[in-house]
């Protein structure tokens, strides 16, 4: 997808008062001159988000993988996408460190070059998730123990 239509598709899909600010800004705040995709996330970050970007980079960095892969790779995006001033090294070194261990070790032994390909690899790691025991396979293992 090109440049132009990511912009498109991306103000196409604001809502209420973003909609309004976009679709007026076209005229009277130059947003008709946009060309990048990463302008417009900027202009609307800086108009519609009022926390610091330093607030969301330290939230980046705390993120951890508790739950599956999925769920961490959508919540690392949807904040690592706020915080516009930081090096593809370091948004990959902050996405792996926030893998689980085993995840994490393997992403690493790989040395991803591009945040796409960590975040690829980690889609392909096998994730064994937490260990659910059935009624019977717990009173079987209690069993065990007597």
């Amino acid at each position: 997808m090109s440049e132009t239509e990511a912009i498109k598709v991306a103000t196409l899909h604001l809502d209420g008062e973003a909609q309004d600010w976009w679709f007026h800004g076209m005229v009277t705040l130059g947003h008709s001159i946009v060309t990048t995709y990463a302008e417009v996330t900027r202009r609307l970050i800086k108009r519609f988000d009022w926390r610091d970007s330093e607030q969301h980079f330290v939230e980046m960095t705390r993120f951890k993988q508790i739950g599956n892969p999925e769920t961490y790779i959508a919540d690392f995006l949807r904040v690592s996408v706020m915080v516009l001033d930081l090096s593809a090294e370091w948004r990959i070194y902050t996405f792996v460190e926030g893998l689980a261990k085993p995840i994490r070790g393997l992403i690493t032994s790989t040395i991803p070059a591009t945040l796409q390909d960590a975040i690829s690899r980690t889609y392909r790691m096998p994730y064994p998730g937490p260990k659910h025991f059935t009624p019977r396979d717990r009173l079987s293992s209690l069993r065990g123990r007597m």
